[in-house]
């Protein structure tokens, strides 16, 4: 016995009703966790092909392999940071050093006494020739300048210390997640996918493609940073400054920035070797910079190095990452091309699926 149309009204308007209620709990309740959760998404789509062999060697310890897997992803990440950070501490503590001994041989121990280098001195001769702004008037401007930057940068020290604790929590919870991720995620995709109201042949090839995009994008990015490191490195030693493979690794993990990237590294190079007196060396580095490390890695380099790992066009790969870097930051050098990837591929499905329903055609 079928039920009156408004009693199965009532059924379906209530199960909806249900359903938006617990999806906005849900959503508000994972929330703080969609940056961990996305970039577990990401590193697990990355690692796939490493987990399936560690997996098939440890078939009777799926947890075991699990935690070894998600050790080693977080080595992969936290030995070279760990590496790089010490090693620009110590560059900096040398720069700092080498600039010290230089004031020393030139005695320098006050503010008078570096106005009377000769190079400062013709700066300063050069704007008080351009703006009548004499030393004194400078050194005033630099005290009151000095105290502005002071207190801001008192402001800003809270929020960048949140930043970088948020970061290290999001980076630990990623690594946790990981470790289900790789032990449950077959199932979790499958039970996903199986919920589409499609074919099973459709279906598979929406799973299968969506994880060969993001391994591709993955790939592609890494590689795209490598080579950006690389060329990077070749024009820093080409410029004449020191420690190039400390520049080269530092730009290949800058690259992967949403703002700045690169030119965070090869920009303050440029301003030394200028102030240096180096300055074709320093128009040199800033060129390259822009032409060979910048521009044709980031719009040439990597739309061709994702799409052709990931079997994507190219304008969906262009438009998707500097459109996804705009709405979601570093996630959308991922994302933005899964989605724009992702919205074709489900209207090639839907007219595969059109035709599949529709009746045939009477013969002409």
């Amino acid at each position: 016995m079928t039920s009156p149309p408004a009693s199965r009204f009532y059924q379906i308007f209530s199960f909806v009703v249900l359903a938006l209620a617990m999806g906005f709990f849900a959503f508000r309740i994972l929330e703080p966790f969609f940056a961990a959760i996305a970039w577990t998404i990401v590193l697990g789509a990355g690692f796939y092909t490493p987990w399936k062999w560690l997996s098939s060697k440890m078939p009777k310890s799926p947890n075991g392999a699990a935690t070894l897997m998600s050790l080693g992803v977080a080595l992969v990440f936290l030995l070279p940071a760990t590496v790089l950070a010490i090693v620009l501490i110590n560059q900096a503590a040398d720069a700092i050093g080498l600039l010290g001994n230089e004031l020393s041989k030139r005695n320098v121990r006050s503010v008078d006494d570096f106005i009377h280098i000769p190079p400062v001195t013709r700066v300063l001769d050069l704007i008080h020739e351009k703006t009548g702004m004499t030393a004194a008037d400078l050194q005033a401007k630099g005290v009151e300048a000095l105290g502005r930057i002071s207190s801001s940068l008192a402001q800003m020290s809270g929020g960048f210390l949140k930043g970088i604790l948020d970061a290290m929590m999001t980076f630990a919870l990623t690594i946790f997640l990981l470790f289900f991720f790789f032990r449950d995620g077959d199932a979790w995709g499958a039970a996903a996918f199986g919920a589409l109201p499609i074919h099973d042949k459709s279906r598979k090839k929406l799973m299968v493609g969506l994880r060969s995009m993001l391994q591709g994008i993955f790939r592609g990015s890494l590689l795209c940073s490598l080579v950006q490191g690389i060329t990077g490195g070749i024009g820093w030693a080409l410029a004449g400054l020191p420690s190039a493979a400390v520049a080269g690794a530092a730009m290949a993990l800058f690259s992967l920035l949403p703002l700045g990237g690169t030119a965070l590294i090869w920009g303050p190079g440029a301003i030394w070797l200028w102030i240096a007196g180096h300055k074709g060396a320093a128009i040199f580095l800033v060129v390259w910079g822009v032409v060979v490390v910048s521009f044709l890695a980031d719009n040439v380099l990597r739309p061709l190095l994702i799409g052709g790992g990931a079997e994507l066009h190219t304008l969906v790969v262009f438009l998707g990452v500097f459109g996804g870097i705009g709405a979601f930051g570093l996630l959308g050098i991922f994302f933005g091309p899964i989605i724009l990837a992702l919205v074709t591929t489900m209207l090639d499905i839907l007219r595969e699926e059109a035709r599949l329903v529709s009746p045939a055609e009477p013969d002409a």
